[in-house]
């Protein structure tokens, strides 16, 4: 579970130099079409990396290659300087890679705290441990304590189909926090939501970044603008520019690149 508590003295400590996550040259081609051409970019840890685009820029395609549904054509990923080699998403999830999209599943008819541990329910064993049983009341006080944490009181018990899309959003993104992630894709996560729901949930990307760095990617630049310390932008499968610090590039001047 993220603990908010140490969040904010933890920036001081690492620093800006700190990479945690590094693409060397990375390059994907279907058949004869090349989705992306030599990528090149840092995550430091205490950091939101914006990456944006027009559709068809190639970034979903670059997300997927981070977290293990596509392998690269050529290039590398390296995970706290050691070179990863991910054959699936499992393998990126064991180095600490969760990911939020902008419609994750979730089962309708199950409750919150269903969904918010589907996949890895806690057990409880009887009969010396012959017997073992989903711990329904241990998925009930975690899931709320966590989401409390996070500054969400949502009603764990109540069934997912009755939560609204900014509610659901905010319980996709606790589930991958809950996982004490390195890094959190955030691939389009404030699509469809409201106004205010988007600024609660930016405050807790704020919140937690200096323990959880994140890659946000987005259409909307605005969005980027508000929320990321730094942006790349791709544009027809290359990076097309990349910003050194938050200070110093407009929506005028992205445009420009994209």
């Amino acid at each position: 579970m993220i603990n908010l508590k140490s969040a904010g003295s933890v920036v001081n400590k690492v620093g800006w130099a700190d990479v945690i996550l590094e693409c060397r040259n990375i390059a994907k081609n279907f058949d004869h079409i090349q989705a992306l051409k030599c990528i090149n970019f840092k995550l430091h840890k205490g950091e939101i990396l914006g990456l944006v685009g027009d559709n068809g820029a190639g970034k979903s395609t670059l997300i997927k290659i981070m977290r293990g549904v596509f392998k690269p054509s050529s290039g590398e990923i390296y995970i706290d300087g050691e070179k990863r080699v991910f054959e699936n998403p499992k393998d990126a999830i064991r180095e600490g890679i969760q990911c939020v999209y902008q419609e994750s599943v979730l089962v309708e008819q199950l409750s919150l705290a269903e969904n918010f541990f589907l996949g890895r329910e806690p057990t409880k064993r009887y009969v010396k441990g012959l017997i073992q049983f989903v711990d329904f009341k241990k998925m009930r006080e975690e899931s709320n304590q966590h989401l409390l944490d996070l500054g969400f009181d949502l009603d764990v018990i109540e069934e997912i189909t009755n939560f609204s899309g900014g509610e659901r959003q905010a319980v996709v993104v606790s589930r991958a926090l809950y996982s004490k992630p390195k890094i959190l894709l955030l691939d389009e996560p404030t699509n469809a939501l409201s106004e205010k729901v988007k600024i609660r949930l930016f405050t807790l990307f704020k919140k937690i970044r200096e323990i959880c760095p994140m890659i946000f990617v987005t259409h909307d630049l605005d969005d980027a603008i508000q929320l990321c310390d730094r942006l790349i932008i791709l544009k027809l499968g290359e990076l097309a520019f990349e910003t050194k610090t938050k200070e110093g590039f407009s929506k005028e001047e992205i445009l420009k690149y994209m």
